[in-house]
């Protein structure tokens, strides 16, 4: 099939194409071989009604719309393989005249391709990479932390409440004179100062005394997530029963025993300090990674269209919602919480978009130069790796509905990884 390019504007090229009557015979031929299948005529068995019978009972417009979708597929693809097009949307096709057999068939196809990359300097870029170190004060506050999650709260001989002390309460709250959901529990443990209730609340304990009854007011948020509590006044009853105070376990090789598989306290430490510094040097390489693609995309020149960020925004947008899912939460409901729609999340997502979409195709381009190729063994690899962290039933589906496209995202990533690792 014969076929012409023009370039457009905005990475949009516009195919003329021309099937000879030969190449419509043949397309006629095909559509009767699929429509005789569908159509019952009395007197034939299903699909073997003569063509010259099929046409004759309802017409030769019968093959009309198979024959066209035959060619325009056929043509569309053979132009896309002759002209190295890639497409990122679906063509807009255009045809002016009918289709009949014995004459040429002509139509266009407009559709927006894959911009044209420029690569500039890409080896031999030059960026200085972090030698990260740990401190024995980054150590020391590890370990206090561990101390602090590991200590146990223990009642206290006081009898009247601090800041930083733990009061078991009960308390029953009121708005507008009536109880509402969530505002009562007993035996309540709260640590005071902590910041964990709304404001006011844990400054009316201050001072309390055990068994005390009082009554606290505190004001919810303006911004708190429910919206018929947000910026009301609320009245607590509160009775105290119990004061704790943290008991903070000894820093000794015991402690570092009750961790784990350290003999000492300064066991305890060289692994912490060790795997500071394993993530540490994990973010140096990372940090290091980044730098070298920006100065690799921003020395080649590369037109971005709208269909292609909004694509990516599409994707991110789609992960937000995937992990909003695993926390049990609708994508709707996290948008009202938050006070924003959906059009403000994909402006907040255009310019991470928009960077990620240079990259990826700066990238390929330098990929298809260097001839990265990914073996099948490499896909393999990596796929039998991801799988493990998937329950049966769910590695099953991915295989038996999305394997095509777990397995062309595997090799996107491999072929990335591959790329930078040139850089």
């Amino acid at each position: 099939m014969q076929s012409n390019l023009d370039k457009l504007e905005h990475n949009r090229v516009l195919l003329e194409l021309e099937a000879d009557p030969k190449e419509v015979a043949d397309a006629f031929n095909q559509a009767y071989k699929k429509v005789v299948k569908q159509i019952n005529v009395p007197g034939f068995r299903k699909g073997k009604t003569p063509r010259l019978i099929l046409e004759k009972q309802y017409g030769k417009e019968v093959l009309y719309q198979d024959a066209m979708e035959i060619l325009i597929s056929r043509g569309y693809y053979e132009a896309l393989v002759e002209h190295k097009l890639e497409p990122v949307d679906n063509p807009k096709i255009d045809f002016e005249d009918g289709i009949e057999e014995g004459k040429p068939f002509k139509f266009k196809a407009e559709v927006e391709v894959l911009p044209e990359i420029k690569l500039g300097q890409y080896k031999g870029i030059s960026v200085e990479k972090d030698t990260p170190v740990v401190t024995e004060e980054e150590v020391d506050k590890e370990i206090k932390a561990l101390q602090d999650r590991h200590a146990e709260l223990v009642s206290a001989e006081k009898t009247v409440v601090e800041n930083g002390d733990f009061a078991v309460i009960d308390f029953e709250g009121y708005l507008e004179g009536e109880p509402f959901p969530g505002g009562a529990a007993q035996g309540y443990t709260i640590e005071v100062g902590a910041g964990s209730f709304i404001p006011g609340f844990e400054a009316g304990l201050l001072g309390m005394a055990l068994e005390e009854e009082k009554e606290i007011k505190a004001t919810f948020p303006e911004e708190y997530h429910q919206p018929d509590f947000a910026g009301k006044e609320a009245v607590f009853k509160v009775k105290l029963h119990e004061i704790k105070v943290k008991e903070l376990p000894v820093l000794d090789d015991e402690f570092a025993k009750s961790l784990g598989n350290f003999e000492t306290m300064a066991a305890l430490k060289e692994d912490l300090r060790k795997r500071f510094l394993e993530n540490k040097e994990k973010k140096a390489q990372r940090d290091f990674e980044n730098a070298v693609i920006e100065k690799v995309v921003a020395n080649s020149s590369v037109e971005v269209t709208e269909t292609l960020i909004n694509r990516e925004v599409d994707r991110l947008i789609h992960n937000v919602e995937h992990d909003l899912e695993e926390r049990g939460l609708k994508l709707e409901e996290y948008l009202k919480y938050s006070e924003r729609t959906i059009d403000d999340l994909r402006q907040e997502f255009y310019p991470q978009a928009e960077n990620r979409v240079k990259t990826d195709l700066v990238l390929s381009a330098i990929a298809k130069v260097e001839g990265i190729i990914v073996s099948e063994d490499e896909i393999n690899e990596r796929l039998d790796y991801l799988l493990q962290f998937y329950p049966p039933a769910t590695k099953e589906a991915m295989m038996k509905e999305k394997k095509a496209n777990v397995i062309a995202g595997i090799n996107s990533s491999l072929e990335r990884e591959k790329t930078i690792k040139l850089l």
